[in-house]
């Protein structure tokens, strides 16, 4: 039986969920102890959690093996991808509000393997239904996965003709995100939590170590400094789709106008535009982190200075970072 397209394939409320969950347990798990109030959340989040139509990352393992049964499903049209903390997951909750975006199972699969990522996209049947109806519709693969080189191969190996968007930020503001991120997923109680008592001293271990990758970190992925070094990555997305298949944006001018920045998607993506609701931020991490510190804001700067000049050589212009 081919699925509502109006409760598994579109925008729905109710796709907000998976955010709201992954916070709290997020802030739970950050305090290193479990009250029966803190069990009792976990639980009821477990539960509910299970029928989501929309998940961040990881969807149970028996919705997955149901849709093993559902018939031959599609590869994303596009990847909209970035650094992380670099803003993605907003842009994508936008996107998907457009009424010919497919909303995937899984915002963020966690596979490098692109052939793995079609089980949390619907079947070919269900989107020639949706067409029918409303016209071309267009799926996305919104992981921040800028600088993992296989995914850029394997999408490029499934989807030659797929389109990119890339989305760019500061990288001197994206690398705060990036400690607040660690400092929340290390927790109080880790062996970790000695690392993450001043941003500061962070930010001078970062250079420290750099570009040995020893930097104590709970974060799976690049270090902070490496993540916000975005020309080489940038330059081999480029070299695989051709710049005219790539559209970048930067964070900054995305949240000064969402509206605008959404509808130049849209139409790079051959859809009609679509007036946004807007909302309150998605998964913005309000932990109560050590404060952002001047003197580490000059270094990251000073850093990132001939990096960031390589970037705008290959975009051809020059984005309004501090």
């Amino acid at each position: 039986m081919a699925a509502n397209p109006s409760t598994t394939l579109t925008h729905d409320d109710r796709m907000l969920e998976c955010y709201r969950i992954v916070d709290k347990e997020l802030e739970i798990r950050h305090r290193g102890e479990f009250t029966p109030r803190d069990i009792w959340e976990m639980a009821r989040m477990t539960v509910s959690a299970q029928f989501l139509p929309h998940y961040f990352s990881y969807v149970p393992g028996w919705r997955r093996a149901l849709r093993r049964l559902g018939g031959d499903r599609i590869m994303p049209d596009f990847a909209c991808i970035g650094a992380i903390k670099s803003g993605t997951s907003e842009l994508a909750t936008y996107l998907m509000q457009h009424p010919n975006m497919i909303v995937p199972l899984s915002k963020e699969p966690n596979r490098e393997n692109p052939g793995d990522w079609r089980i949390f996209y619907p079947t070919r049947k269900e989107v020639a239904e949706l067409e029918a109806v409303r016209g071309p519709m267009r799926a996305g693969y919104f992981e921040p996965r800028l600088h993992q080189v296989a995914v850029l191969d394997g999408f490029h190996a499934q989807r030659p003709d797929g389109k990119v968007i890339i989305m760019l930020r500061d990288p001197v503001r994206r690398a705060y995100s990036h400690f607040k991120w660690d400092f929340l997923a290390t927790g109080r109680k880790s062996h970790l939590s000695g690392y993450m008592t001043s941003y500061r001293d962070y930010v001078r271990r970062a250079l420290d170590v750099f570009p040995a990758h020893g930097f104590p970190t709970s974060i799976v992925g690049l270090p902070p400094l490496e993540a916000g070094i975005y020309a080489p990555s940038v330059r081999l997305w480029i070299e695989r789709f051709g710049a005219e298949n790539i559209h970048f944006i930067g964070a900054e001018e995305f949240f000064a106008d969402i509206p605008g920045t959404l509808n130049s998607i849209f139409r790079f993506l051959g859809l009609p535009e679509h007036e946004p609701a807007i909302r309150q931020p998605v998964n913005t991490n309000n932990i109560d982190a050590p404060p952002e510190d001047p003197e580490a804001r000059e270094l990251l700067r000073d850093f990132y200075q001939p990096y960031n000049k390589e970037l705008f050589a290959i975009l051809g212009r020059e984005l309004d970072w501090i």
